[in-house]
């Protein structure tokens, strides 16, 4: 079972380096929009009064039109090289989510021998709290990943509102699906139940494991 037991070191180790990279990808993210702000605050401002400016024929349309111009030139590209880096790293990601399933098709596996083996009970439940963990982290970044790639391609399509633009950037900006106090109660779980399952390999607890499994390779 230490076969088994360095997958699962691969594995958290694998997750640590995915939150940590996606982090970095997102500070840098979040950064390059700042430069556009003040750009989106200029034309939103354009929709109060102008006083004696009132009287030059188009001039709030063609100021607008100006300032975003100016607002897709820097935040498209900003916006492109991020959701590029965040694509690179949804590779790690599949390789993460391969592991898990991997981990998962085993236990699914004890589970189908407990009638003939009711000593895997316990480590198929360590298991199972090990794998809801992984797949509750997984699906965060997931689901955020999509998110981020919908705005993106709406912004690469055009013609969105301003009010929206601000919307979209709020959103980018404070990744709803990624709750930080979650996910990392979420590690911590999971490191403690890595730990128990390290105890029943080693013997330290009264879990057997049938012979069968002792020698399984992933």
């Amino acid at each position: 079972m230490a076969h088994y037991l360095d997958t699962l070191d691969d594995l958290r180790e694998g997750l640590d380096t995915f939150v940590e990279k996606w982090a970095n990808i997102q500070r840098k993210s979040v950064k390059a929009i700042q430069a556009v702000t003040n750009t989106i605050m200029q034309i939103e401002h354009l929709d109060g009064p102008l006083g004696k400016l009132e009287s030059f024929s188009d001039i709030r349309e063609n100021a607008k039109g100006i300032l975003l111009v100016t607002l897709y030139d820097k935040l498209v590209p900003a916006l492109e090289t991020s959701i590029r880096e965040f694509t690179k790293l949804m590779h790690m990601f599949e390789n993460l989510r391969h592991t898990s399933t991997k981990i998962q098709t085993l236990t699914e596996t004890m589970r189908g021998n407990l009638q003939d083996s009711p000593d895997l009970e316990d480590l198929i439940g360590f298991l199972d709290l090990i794998m809801l963990s992984v797949r509750d982290i997984l699906n965060m970044y997931e689901s955020e990943f999509l998110v981020k790639l919908t705005i993106f391609r709406d912004f690469e399509e055009g013609a969105i509102e301003i009010g929206v633009v601000s919307n979209y950037l709020t959103i980018w900006g404070i990744e709803p699906n990624i709750e930080q106090h979650a996910r990392d109660k979420l590690l911590k779980d999971l490191d403690e139940h890595v730990e128990l399952l390290r105890d029943v390999f080693s013997g330290k607890t009264g879990i057997r494991i049938p012979d069968a499994y002792k020698k399984i390779q992933l």
